[in-house]
């Protein structure tokens, strides 16, 4: 079966001012203000390339003066402080880079970004598509459905139905009612008085929604509540009104208009140039003709469990590896990394290795020289980790490599991605080696008497099954 395409919207106004807030202190040469830019489009390259939405769109906020939530009710987010002056210069280049990279920029007047994402994402999954909407803001929890879901991406998170009730305890079409209740003072809407979310939550759940509460109000307990309720009835109405996210904003797009496209580089890179953001740069500009990039990183520490990370990069085409070790050195997992991307080659190449590890680096473009020449790289113990290196030798007599080194943990795009898949495969390897072992454990447990364990094997490091790319007829490496 195939999955469902994948629809992304992303709630602008939010990754915009947590990439200001989250960043700070960055600049062009001159003094003008990057932070926002810098963090917007960062974020939005790890959310491409972590997710490859097939649909995408990102969302802004009119002015809030424009829209209809202001009409019926003045005070509606009139607490709010004016944009910060650092920011508002740089919003034009957020647009300016979304314009390059081909991605609809979307508003609607009167209304605000999560009328239209409410819109566009119950249009689209009625439609049979996935709908991840990209957000901090828990009013969008009110449409979240069988193909809705919230991703939070600062706390690598989605929510569902069941994380919805967790936080409201109610269902997502019951959200509304308890903010009229409630109110929520982010948005400054009132609510009613002496009710907050968990006493809102509660009455929801017991009289089915806002409306029953109100028609019930001589059962709910306490007199000043009772009073609260009755007194401020209208107010709570007014307040779900304000809460409630509408979704028939009147939008002229089509699903083809969303769908994702290639970066317009011709315009693109030199606007990252002009902002200074040259590992950002890197991570859009494709390898030069008939190079294949291989960037590699490893994670462990002495004697303990270890992964690998690694990217291949071929013209437009893009993999991802990595594996696990249950026992292995932060060295030796650095050598595995780049061993296991020069085996995913299916024919001699001109390769171009990245790494963070000096050691990886100069070990193949200076040492090995002597320790051919002193033959340590043959005598049995005269060279740690002389297995790997061994191999490492073998597969670049295969092709024409260059091993250069980057800067770790600096902002490399491509560094940092395989450092986050050789972490991801740590924990993934630690899960799986918990699960196979307590299930032996519990068995111990049933002996009778003690037994002498036998000596653990050393578990074969797992990889993904895709480990050889296939071949186009021209004899061009397939990476997708």
């Amino acid at each position: 079966m195939n999955p469902s395409p994948q629809l992304y919207l992303l709630d602008g106004s939010s990754y915009i001012y947590r990439a200001f807030y989250g960043i700070r202190d960055v600049a062009t040469a001159d003094g003008m203000p990057t932070n926002a830019v810098f963090g917007f489009t960062r974020m939005l390259l790890n959310l491409l390339q972590e997710h490859s939405p097939d649909y995408l769109a990102v969302v802004f906020d009119r002015p809030r003066e424009e829209t209809f939530r202001r009409e019926i009710y003045s005070e509606y987010k009139a607490h709010r402080d004016a944009m910060p002056d650092e920011l508002a210069p740089q919003i034009p280049y957020i647009r300016q880079i979304l314009q390059a990279l081909n991605i609809p920029a979307l508003e609607a007047p009167g209304f605000e970004a999560d009328d239209v994402i409410a819109t566009l994402g119950r249009r689209h999954a009625a439609d049979g598509l996935q709908v991840t909407v990209v957000t901090g803001d828990k009013d969008l929890m009110q449409i979240v459905g069988d193909r809705i879901e919230l991703l939070d991406t600062m706390k690598d998170t989605r929510s569902g139905a069941q994380q919805v009730f967790e936080r409201f305890g109610v269902p997502p079409e019951l959200v509304a009612d308890v903010l009229g209740l409630a109110g929520d003072t982010s948005d400054n809407i009132p609510g009613v008085p002496g009710v907050g979310e968990k006493t809102a939550s509660e009455l929801v759940q017991r009289f089915g929604s806002l409306e029953g509460v109100l028609k019930w109000t001589s059962l709910v307990n306490g007199k000043k509540r009772r009073s609260n309720l009755e007194t401020y009835a209208e107010q709570a109405r007014l307040s779900k009104t304000l809460a409630t996210l509408r979704d028939d904003v009147p939008l002229e797009i089509s699903l083809a208009d969303l769908q994702r496209r290639k970066p317009n580089l011709a315009e693109l890179i030199p606007l990252l140039r002009e902002l200074e953001f040259e590992a950002l740069e890197i991570a859009f500009t494709p390898p030069p003709p008939n190079v294949v990039e291989i960037y590699s990183d490893g994670s462990g520490r002495d004697s303990g469990p270890g992964g690998y990370g690694v990217i291949l990069r071929y013209g437009e085409h893009e993999k991802e590896l990595s594996g696990f070790e249950p026992a292995a050195t932060s060295q030796r997992m650095e050598l595995l990394a780049a061993i296991r991307g020069l085996e995913a080659l299916n024919k001699p190449q001109k390769v171009r290795v990245f790494s963070d590890s000096q050691y990886l680096v100069r070990g193949m473009s200076q040492w090995m020289h002597g320790w051919i020449r002193d033959d340590r790289l043959e005598t049995p113990g005269a060279l740690a980790n002389q297995d790997l290196w061994q191999q490492l030798l073998a597969l670049s007599k295969q092709h024409e490599v260059s091993w250069e080194w980057v800067r770790g943990h600096a902002g490399h795009p491509f560094n940092e991605r395989c450092d986050k898949l050789a972490k991801q495969a740590v924990e993934e390897g630690l899960q799986k080696t918990a699960e196979v072992s307590q299930p032996e454990a519990m068995a111990t447990e049933e002996l009778p008497r003690p037994v002498q364990p036998k000596p653990a094997k050393r578990a074969a490091a797992p990889t993904r099954e895709d480990t050889e790319f296939d071949v186009e007829e021209d004899g061009q490496l397939r990476l997708c």
